[in-house]
């Protein structure tokens, strides 16, 4: 058991310990709020301050902006028609604000892409041309056109790049793989190929239906054969040959715009940033430290 000198030591350590709690609160609060009045004055301060053009008052107002997206616009249409062929009318009533609210985010992140080129880096390339990318000799507006344009590049291409990835992949799945799939039945049948199926991923492949590959034979784009042998093929197949292989060409044409959109997304996520600091980097150079080179 305590003794009451000991008893009495520990409420005082105890009330000394909440008087320094209440006062670093009180401190922190004090603190937090000076911050808060500071930037309310700065930001008064330096709005006050600064007098915007009127010709550049209404493109730096939110309010004022109503972007074009046509593209953006009519893709939003057919997702809202599919939608609602897929769920049904009365579902598509009952979860209308949610999938509307999904729709309209995915419009709304290509709509910035697409305004950005046709709004924004399209009237200015055909104002400016491309001499301002890098210039032998670097001027202020040099500079500014391409540190501008780089960054925003890099800030709508970053959060954008990933969503039309996203939109191929499922095209890719949903559209491009059925055609190549029945493309491809059809077209190798009217030619007489034999039926073959690989079990597997990439060098993992087997051939589990059909005849081997032949050793010796470079067989990594058979999946791109259009070669059509007229002599052993019967002129009765050749509309069957045209149809099919226009499928399979449309199957692996959408696959292969995803492959690319992959490409583009992984470079943009992993690379694009040091590329924009490195080309940034580059003109700062040039325009400050090396202004007369070459």
């Amino acid at each position: 058991m305590l003794s009451d000198d000991d008893s009495v030591s520990q409420a005082a350590q105890t009330s000394d310990r909440i008087r320094a709690n209440e006062n670093v609160l009180s401190v922190l609060t004090l603190a937090v709020t000076s911050t808060a009045v500071c930037l309310t004055v700065l930001s008064e301060t330096a709005n006050a301050a600064i007098t915007m053009p009127k010709s550049l008052t209404q493109s730096f107002d939110p309010a004022s902006f109503v972007p074009v997206c046509g593209a953006s616009d009519s893709f939003y249409r057919v997702l809202q028609s599919s939608a609602q062929t897929i769920v049904g009318r009365e579902n598509f009533i009952e979860y209308g604000p949610l999938i509307a609210s999904g729709l309209l985010r995915v419009r709304l992140e290509l709509c910035v892409v697409e305004s950005f080129f046709n709004e924004a880096v399209g009237p200015f390339i055909n104002q400016n041309g491309l001499s301002w990318v890098l210039p032998l000799h670097e001027t202020v507006e040099t500079f500014l056109a391409g540190t501008v344009f780089a960054f925003a590049m890099t800030f709508i291409l970053v959060g954008s790049t990933k969503l039309v990835t996203v939109i191929f992949t499922y095209a890719d799945f949903f559209v491009g793989g059925p055609l190549r799939l029945v493309g491809s039945f059809f077209f190798d049948r009217a030619r007489g190929k034999p039926v073959i199926l690989d079990v597997g991923l990439g060098p993992f492949k087997t051939r589990v239906i059909g005849p081997k590959d032949i050793e010796g034979v470079d067989n990594k784009n058979n999946k791109y054969d259009y070669t059509v042998d007229m002599d052993s093929t019967d002129v009765k197949q050749l509309p069957v040959v045209v149809i099919s292989g226009g499928v399979k060409a449309a199957g692996q044409a959408i696959g292969l715009v995803r492959e690319a959109l992959d490409a583009i997304d992984l470079f943009v996520g992993k690379s694009l940033i040091l590329w924009v600091t490195a080309y940034v980097g580059i003109k700062f150079l040039h325009f400050k430290i090396f202004p007369d080179f070459p």
